[in-house]
């Protein structure tokens, strides 16, 4: 097993000039791209002006740094420690960053730039943070077309194109993969002439495709797609073949933190097939969706999540922080629900366990 993205920032001394970026490195600011800026000096600046990465990140208490997300327990101290240390990311300035969050609109968008010595940008799209309307955004992607997020990542894309760097690379973890891949999707020509590569670390795919440029060889040779050997999120709506699976030191669902994917002698360590469970849990809900009209997968969504703002949280923290107020909230936002949506919520979730046990006996032999 490798040392992980954080190992690599202790071995990797080459800078940008020396050594061109990499699919590591491009995990390493995704990663980065979960950090809150906004409590450091570029709350203090203007969107425009660029700030040392270094000076960005010092001075914040990690708890208002990571916010309430994996990263704050999954090896986020170990993390910005060898980030700090490393001398291949001291060039590197940061700025226009933004971070938006909407209940009403159902969104939460974050993107930041990192400019390399190089004259190259890397253009870094965060997943998805604790939220719900975060995680309510990510369910619509089953059945909408665009979300407020890809039409930010887009317009965002664009503009960081207009300030005239060389070139563009592009790219995010979970979510933000999705994001990177849509804003290359969907760009202007000018502006997808400027992208080197576009990076998806394990975020899902489409339900539809947002142009076809999607299957074009051009834009073909410039994704990477990676995902961990468990993975789940990044195999969602997927039906591409070009992914590369990485080795990971999590378990299960944990395996999607980056902090756990395995790097060796600057490369991803990677695996020649995702593991039986993460087959049978990817394959149970992509067949599950297919099941349903994007009316009826909304509908679904809408239930589940309504019942959800009834506990009156806009974080996940928030919403465990008293059980039993949340749970009689639920309780009566569920008996308050329309009677189709019940049945909904109800049918859907009962068609899970066919699916499940068709996919548990092609796989397990008794």
């Amino acid at each position: 097993m490798g040392d992980g993205i954080t190992g690599y920032l202790l071995e990797q001394r080459a800078s940008f000039r020396e050594a061109p970026l990499s699919d590591v490195d491009s995990l390493v600011f995704s990663t980065i791209a979960y950090f809150n800026f906004e409590a450091g000096e570029l709350g203090n600046t203007v969107p425009s002006e660029l700030v040392p990465l270094p000076v960005a990140v010092c001075g914040i208490a990690h708890h208002n740094l990571y916010g309430d997300i994996w990263l704050e327990r999954m090896g986020g101290d170990e993390f910005l420690s060898a980030l700090l240390a490393s001398p291949r990311f001291m060039d590197v300035k940061v700025g226009y960053y933004v971070n938006e969050v909407s209940n009403h609109f159902e969104k939460q968008f974050s993107a930041v730039s990192f400019f390399l010595p190089t004259d190259e940008v890397y253009v870094a799209y965060r997943g998805t943070d604790n939220t719900i309307a975060g995680w309510k955004e990510d369910f619509n992607l089953t059945h909408t077309r665009e979300l407020p997020s890809h039409v930010s990542a887009r317009s965002y894309l664009e503009d960081i194109a207009d300030l005239g760097a060389s070139r563009l690379f592009v790219g995010g973890h979970s979510k933000g993969g999705n994001l990177a891949e849509y804003a290359v999707l969907t760009c202007r020509e000018n502006t997808f002439a400027k992208v080197a590569r576009v990076f998806n670390h394990d975020g899902p795919g489409f339900v539809f495709p947002p142009s076809e440029r999607i299957d074009s060889a051009e834009y073909v040779a410039k994704l990477d797609k990676t995902v961990p050997g468990s993975s789940v999120f990044g195999m969602l709506m997927e039906t591409r073949d070009r992914i590369r699976i990485v080795q990971s030191s999590g378990v299960l669902f944990l395996q999607h933190a980056s902090t756990h994917w395995a790097v060796e002698d600057g490369s991803f360590v990677e695996l020649a097939n995702l593991s039986p469970e993460a087959e049978i849990v990817t394959n149970v809900l992509n067949s599950w969706k297919d099941l349903y009209d994007n009316d009826k997968r909304e509908l679904f969504i809408d239930a589940v999540f309504e019942v959800l703002w009834a506990a009156d949280a806009d974080t996940w923290s928030e919403f465990s922080q008293h059980p039993a107020e949340t749970a009689r909230a639920i309780a009566e936002a569920t008996i308050k629900l329309p009677p189709d949506m019940r049945a909904t919520i109800v049918s859907m979730i009962g068609d899970i366990a066919p699916i499940l046990a068709s996919e548990v006996t092609k796989r397990v032999h008794f």
